[in-house]
């Protein structure tokens, strides 16, 4: 799915009232199947860009277009719908529900995706195989290792074979073995599903591995 933004500005008030700029996007567009490393400073907005692309935060002013649905004019109802069928997040905190086994997180965002629960499970079950964690599919994120946990992240932002994964910072507490592992999965699996990928990082290691690099500070121009 192609995505296009025009005009992206995020404003935060600060504790005195003032606007503080986040972000700031003239135009950028990603095409389909892209595979994209987004680099930038700390504090450049990275993140945000990505929360923006996912519809988790709303901008101050601008579009974001997926195909022909501007998801800035979404009511929050219909963007939370919009973002489970089509876009998969790779969160840098991993965000499993602990109480919950990997298994579960994964099918439950499936369920989210609008699957039935027969389908989610399957789906689940799936690709905890191809992440190489069916033998660990029970177990819950507090007995996981930190590159176990990443994988099931991963695999429950491809459940619903979304059109644009979005990871932020996946490699972030792996060692560079399990960064490689984890960034050779990703890589491959997006590739399978033809999906856009958007990968933000700031280490050298992983913005090696994309031909297709994007420094924030240049879209602002």
């Amino acid at each position: 799915m192609a995505i296009q933004i025009r005009g992206l500005e995020v404003r935060f008030r600060d504790t005195r009232g003032k606007d503080v700029p986040v972000l700031d996007v003239k135009q950028l567009d990603l095409e389909d199947g892209r595979r994209v490393c987004l680099v930038g400073g700390s504090g450049s907005g990275k993140t945000t860009l990505l929360h923006v692309l996912a519809g988790i935060v709303t901008p101050t002013k601008g579009e974001v277009r997926y195909g022909d649905v501007d998801i800035t004019k979404l009511p929050e109802a219909e963007r939370d719908r919009f973002r489970a069928k089509n876009v998969g997040y790779v969160f840098q905190s991993f965000n499993l529900l602990q109480g919950l086994s990997a298994l579960e997180n994964v099918a439950i965002a499936g369920t989210f995706g609008g699957q039935g629960a027969h389908e989610a499970r399957d789906r689940a079950t799936k690709l905890l195989d191809r992440v190489g964690l069916s033998h660990r599919k029970d177990a819950r994120p507090g007995t996981m290792s930190v590159g176990e946990q990443q994988r099931v992240g991963i695999a429950r932002a491809l459940v619903n074979r979304p059109k644009v994964v979005l990871a932020d910072e996946p490699t972030a507490s792996l060692d560079d073995e399990r960064a490689d592992e984890v960034l050779a999965l990703l890589e491959e699996v997006v590739k399978e599903e033809k999906a856009t990928l958007v990968l933000v990082t700031h280490e050298q290691r992983v913005r090696e591995r994309f031909s297709d690099v994007l420094d924030l500070k240049e879209l602002g121009r």
